[in-house]
């Protein structure tokens, strides 16, 4: 029982870095990779800590 409750967080926070990851990449397509709003560089950014914090969680997860 423990072990898929464990494979169900991973499996929902891999969903979640998925999403983050298409929030990021349809940013980057639609104001590009220079100039743009600093608001998009501020979602960008932390689209990508929360990216990092899950894929921690992922290794503490597996880890136990």
């Amino acid at each position: 029982m423990k072990n898929e409750k464990i494979e169900r967080e991973i499996g929902d926070l891999e969903r979640y870095i998925q999403r983050k990851q298409e929030g990021i990449d349809n940013l980057i397509a639609r104001y590009g990779d220079g100039v743009r709003p600093a608001w998009v560089g501020e979602d960008i950014g932390m689209d990508m800590a929360n990216i990092r914090y899950a894929q921690s969680q992922i290794e503490k997860l597996k880890a136990n």
